[in-house]
């Protein structure tokens, strides 16, 4: 009898992990043949695509989709749909220590801007009021000195960058809008 039950109790455990976890797109994203930026892209998703999650691994799902071949999606393009499925791959504390590895290298780390199209940053305009803001902040020389000896900092030289080639410069070592001088 207690056979019978551990059979049960497997088979049903068995069952549950089989059951398919689902998500959907939340943009328009790629699907990556490898879980890296750089790898070939096998197709593009449309957004709220459904997709079933086949397994994880560091930032990456690799997920197949209802009209395409199974490829790698990053996470974070994902709205998980009402699977119960048990998660393959990284989870816990390993999937935080492999986020950043997104190339095929292993060694390039991924990072993005939000909420600010190509256009927004070809015509943004400085903010008065928020500049005015941000002086609120500065210190004076003497109070900079004053805190670094505190903080037993030593003064580095640091090399000013040349201007650009369209740059009109003739000065090789211009004041700093900081205030200090070379």
């Amino acid at each position: 009898m207690k056979s019978f039950v551990a059979w049960v109790l497997l088979g049903l455990a068995c069952s549950l992990s089989a059951a398919a976890e689902t998500a959907v797109t939340s943009r328009e994203t790629e699907l990556k043949r490898e879980p890296f930026s750089d790898a070939a892209t096998l197709a593009t998703l449309p957004a709220q695509s459904s997709v079933e999650i086949l397994k994880r691994q560091g930032g990456w799902t690799q997920v197949k989709p209802t009209n395409a071949a199974a490829g790698w999606v990053r996470m974070l393009n994902l709205r998980l749909g009402s699977g119960s499925a048990t998660k393959q791959g990284d989870s816990g504390i390993g999937a935080l220590f492999n986020v950043a590895r997104s190339g095929s290298s292993g060694n390039t780390v991924t990072t993005g801007i939000r909420g600010l199209s190509e256009e927004d940053l070809r015509t943004a305009r400085p903010n008065p009021q928020e500049l005015q803001r941000m002086r609120q902040f500065s210190v004076s020389a003497p109070e900079a000195q004053k805190f670094a000896s505190a903080a037993r900092l030593q003064k580095q030289p640091v090399e000013y960058l040349r201007g650009s080639a369209g740059a009109a410069s003739s000065n090789s070592n211009p004041a700093s809008s900081w205030g200090d001088t070379p």
